[in-house]
């Protein structure tokens, strides 16, 4: 580019030394009126000079000036987060480097802006919050959940932490990590949402910056209520087992130990004895087993179920099992509907039936009935067990399917119930890929319906 406007000031200047010597020349020799024609001559010859120099200079000044407007609209292009796509290999000279540097700038912009977005995906996808404080525990960036679980604007920056979460506790966990310097968690409830339990895992950062500021820490936030509940649950359950292990136990030892005193002395009175201690033994026998099999279907994930079983055949067998006992609580056991397969293991089945069935029966009056009908749907089987007992109240109908839960406990102790057959129920159901739900009401009875999978 140097050397084309080199060139181009050289011809011109030559051009004007050509015509200025050709009329100094001519100036010794003509005359006057030759002398104002060769004046003519020379105004034309200066004009045409002129002109020539400019247009050469235009036309350098339009080279030298495209390949700057082009940069130009790069930059801007990339400063909007925008490729614009320009062939550099055509640049030749002092330009070249330029728009290499821009080439690469465009790329280290693109791959920065990419892992930046791939980052605040990810924060948004995150169900826990998370947000990042400055050293004066003011607000430096929060990510979508944190903004969800406390009602804070997307441009909640350069304010304090406490003017969203006001609690005490948290402001003593801040002040605490700052004295320290050491992480710090904290379990609290929910400041706005009562009921709900949020776990704050606090940690000091240092010698990090975001967008130029230093960060102090960092607080994960997590919704733990279903964790505390399950924690619960499983507290309740340990003590419910060893309750419900101990009573059984309790009264086999007592009755052992007046047997074995002879203390008992008629031998009617130690056969009585005897078969009490019979009883509690298959009372404890049961309570392990409902347990076991409560163990076995936590255990186990089944995606899709092979087996398959006529339900109408297992509701007949289960009917006349409980026969028995269904006449010895003067309670009339009837099955209807039509031969269909579900996809589930005959045990699992039978197992299902046997609680609800059962169910209908112990919570019964005499002159009673329990009724299972079947019936095809489009890709499920409806099992309806309904009964005409005590029914179960509006309160404990959420918790009826809870381990050890019963709505009478002394009915349920004295007709040998576990307090587990529900749990089973719910446990199979789910396990299977079926739905269930309940109606009820005080003195009218209670209604199961349950959907399993019909086989293929």
């Amino acid at each position: 580019m140097k050397k084309r406007v080199f060139s181009a000031l050289l011809l011109a200047a030559g051009l004007s030394l050509v015509l200025f010597g050709a009329l100094t020349a001519l100036l010794l020799e003509v005359t006057g009126k030759q002398l104002l024609l060769m004046g003519v001559v020379l105004v034309f010859s200066a004009t045409v000079s002129t002109l020539f120099v400019r247009k050469i200079g235009l036309r350098l000044l339009g080279e030298l000036k495209a390949p700057l407007e082009t940069a130009e609209k790069a930059l801007d292009h990339i400063a909007a987060g925008e490729v614009y796509a320009v062939d550099w290999s055509k640049t030749e000279g002092e330009y070249l480097s330029l728009f290499q540097a821009i080439e690469r700038l465009e790329g280290r912009i693109h791959s920065l802006t990419s892992e930046r977005d791939k980052v605040n995906l990810i924060l948004d996808c995150m169900d826990e919050g998370v947000v990042l404080l400055d050293e004066h525990t003011e607000l430096l960036a929060s990510n979508r959940a944190a903004r969800k679980l406390f009602h804070m604007p997307e441009d909640a920056e350069s304010t304090e932490i406490t003017d969203y979460i006001r609690s005490r506790r948290l402001t003593e966990a801040i002040n605490l990590l700052q004295r320290k310097k050491e992480a710090v968690v904290l379990d609290m409830e929910h400041p706005r949402r009562k009921g709900r339990s949020l776990r704050f895992f606090l940690s000091p950062v240092t010698g990090q910056k975001y967008q130029g500021q230093q960060v102090g820490m960092s607080i994960l936030i997590s919704d733990v209520t279903e964790l505390k509940r399950a924690e619960g649950i499983r507290s309740e359950f340990t003590a419910n087992v060893s309750h419900e292990l101990k009573t059984p136990l309790t009264s086999i030892k007592g009755f052992t130990d007046m047997l074995s005193s002879g203390m008992v002395g008629s031998v009617e009175d130690q056969k009585r004895f005897l078969t009490m201690i019979g009883v509690e033994v298959d009372r404890l026998i049961d309570l392990i087993n409902d347990i076991l099999k409560l163990s076995e279907l936590e255990s186990v994930a089944i995606e899709q179920c092979e087996e398959s079983s006529d339900v109408l055949n297992a509701a007949n067998e289960v009917s006349a099992f409980l026969d028995p006992v269904a006449k010895k609580a003067h309670v009339a056991v009837s099955v209807s509907g039509e031969h269909v397969n579900a996809a589930i293991p005959l045990d699992r089945l039978k197992e299902l039936l046997l609680n609800l069935m059962e169910n209908g029966i112990k919570y019964n009056e005499p002159g009673g009935s329990v009724k299972a009908s079947l019936e095809t749907e489009e890709n499920f089987v409806r099992i309806t067990v309904s009964d005409t007992g005590i029914g179960i109240p509006e309160e404990s109908q959420s918790r009826v399917f809870e381990r050890f839960y019963r709505v009478e406990k002394g009915r349920a102790r004295k007709n040998g119930g576990t307090g587990l057959g529900l749990a089973i129920v719910k446990h199979i159901v789910v396990l299977y890929g079926g739905q269930m739900a309940l109606q009820s009401e005080l003195g009218k009875g209670s209604v199961f319906t349950v959907r399993l999978p019909r086989a293929s």
